[in-house]
């Protein structure tokens, strides 16, 4: 049986940004991931940092890539202790805000 962790911190990972935003240290445990503002074609994906490697990849939930397009929420996520990031890609987005939201 996994043990789940609680946390129910709110991390702010991007702030009216346009771009992709910097680390942010997580606890682990249970997240809702929330993007919204104006994407113009953009994806907004949430990446984790490998520790052994230093490199970012894409966090999957049950499979499939946790990224959003348009205003939303995507839940649940489970994650490990770790650093944490919303990769922007494509298009033209303006004034995007971005959080993990621990469901602790």
């Amino acid at each position: 049986m996994p043990i789940r962790r609680a946390d129910d911190n709110w991390y702010t990972l991007l702030n009216n940004g346009a771009a992709t935003g910097a680390a942010v240290d997580i606890k682990g445990g249970q997240y809702a991931f929330v993007v919204d503002g104006t994407f113009g074609g953009a994806t907004a994906s949430l990446e984790f940092q490998a520790t052994v490697t230093g490199a970012w990849t894409a966090v999957n939930a049950y499979g499939v890539a946790v990224s959003l397009t348009a205003n939303g929420t995507r839940t649940p996520i489970d994650l490990p202790a770790g650093r944490v990031r919303i990769a922007i890609a494509g298009g033209t987005p303006s004034a995007m805000y971005g959080a993990l939201v621990g469901m602790g």
